[in-house]
């Protein structure tokens, strides 16, 4: 039987970020996953430019740079009816004031590594089996390819995604979590033609697509599309012609470029916020709320929830105190963190899917960009450290 501070089960953004920060202040920290990293991950590729502040607390700034990847400073808006503005993403031409394009394989990779470099001890290609709770101590049964061995820990973080098997098992998902409208999915391209370090928004009936170049003329596509709009046993081009290429910008973008690889999918895009505390229990990243990826904050919101709850567990071994009661103040601390974000999110979300109003936006700031730029600032603008 081994014993731990902290298990945190999922070792994606949120799951590492905990981990470092917690790491950091003599915890001993389990970082658990099913998967062996490297590994390919459903995402847009983008790092918003409000990642930065958290990047460099975690001390990986570097580490990132390193990597193939694509400096991004405009943000290109279009509709299927022909409208499309453009502008950039921060008046200032720094580091901060622009956006990466970005293989999540890379991050989450580098987040791991700098995690198990701060002292977590990592668990790959490891399942959770059983979970049980004791009177203080959490008890968790993993599978690590044949072997079995059993963790004991008074805290354990969850951060094993949307569809966390960990907020199920503790009853912390509700009804309305799966009925959402949407799927998402993923494809590479090869492309011929620069991308011009811009992250594209596309907007399809039913739908919305974005783009962002990697580096080496590869680009990551990702798009949303009402479940009721795709039919049974569709393969990806069939897809791609019944709606994405409803947008004449878009159409143009997949008849220049060549699909690489296979086509991922995951459902749901988007689902409701669920409770995020419980006793000796706390949720981080996609397991706690599923943001919309339209806006590209899913990493920012993974990485500091990771952070707020590393602060709140820190506060609870210097209390002795892991009720669930004691946890409330992670819940309030990210509403607060994200309350701006989130407003907007849900704003953006519900114009996106109504072309028809947000059509007229488009052509209204092709030149008059002030009210796109003020909505671009408030979404990628960094924060203070």
């Amino acid at each position: 039987m081994n014993q731990v501070d902290v298990a945190i089960v999922g070792a994606g953004p949120a799951g590492s970020s905990a981990a470092i920060f917690l790491a950091r202040k003599g915890y001993s920290v389990a970082l658990i996953d099913k998967e062996q990293f490297p590994r390919e991950k459903l995402c847009g590729d983008f790092i918003n430019p409000a990642n930065w502040p958290s990047l460099r607390a975690l001390g990986v700034t570097e580490n990132i740079l390193a990597r193939r990847h694509e400096k991004v400073t405009k943000f290109r808006l279009t509709a299927s009816s022909g409208e499309e503005a453009e502008v950039a993403l921060s008046a200032d031409s720094d580091r901060d004031g622009a956006g990466l394009g970005l293989s999540r394989l890379d991050l989450d990779e580098i987040l791991l590594e700098k995690a198990a470099s701060e002292g977590a001890t990592v668990f790959q290609r490891s399942r959770i089996k059983g979970l049980t709770r004791g009177l203080k101590t959490w008890t968790l049964e993993i599978d690590r390819g044949r072997i079995l061995q059993q963790l004991r820990a008074p805290m354990l973080i969850g951060a094993d995604g949307r569809n966390s098997w960990l907020a199920h098992h503790l009853g912390m998902t509700g009804r309305t979590a799966m009925r959402a409208s949407s799927v998402g999915f993923q494809l590479h391209l090869n492309s011929s033609h620069p991308s011009n370090g811009k992250i594209e928004i596309h907007l399809f009936p039913g739908g919305y697509a974005g783009i962002v170049g990697l580096g080496d003329h590869t680009l990551t596509l990702g798009f949303a599309i009402e479940k009721s709009r795709l039919y049974h046993r569709q393969s990806p081009q069939q897809v791609l012609n019944s709606s994405l290429a409803l947008n004449p910008h878009l159409k143009d973008i997949l008849h220049r470029n060549q699909i690489v690889g296979a086509m991922r999918s995951t459902y749901p895009v988007y689902f409701p916020s669920r409770r995020s505390y419980g006793e000796g229990v706390l949720l981080v990243g996609d397991a706690a709320r599923v943001s919309e990826p339209v806006t590209g904050e899913g990493v920012y919101f993974a990485l500091k929830s990771g952070e707020l709850a590393a602060l709140t567990i820190d506060q609870a071994f210097c209390k002795s105190d892991f009720s669930a009661a004691s946890f409330y103040r992670y819940e309030r601390d990210c509403r607060s963190a994200f309350a701006v974000r989130r407003r907007a999110n849900a704003l953006i979300r519900w114009l996106i899917y109504r072309p028809v109003l947000l059509a007229p936006l488009i052509r209204f700031s092709n030149k008059r960009t002030r009210l796109l730029d003020s909505i671009v600032h408030l979404v990628c603008q960094p924060e203070n450290a």
